[in-house]
């Protein structure tokens, strides 16, 4: 049972650091200009 409890904080783990990422992204300048499909696609 250790195992599984591991592997899934390591899931998210992952999963908020990419979170972490993205919100960085939107608050960042690199969007200013870009139209909502845009941003929505990357």
């Amino acid at each position: 049972m250790q195992g599984s409890t591991s592997n899934q904080g390591m899931f998210w783990s992952q999963a908020r650091e990419l979170f972490e990422q993205i919100v960085s992204w939107l608050d960042s300048d690199s969007i200013c200009g870009l139209e909502h499909s845009q941003i929505e696609s990357k």
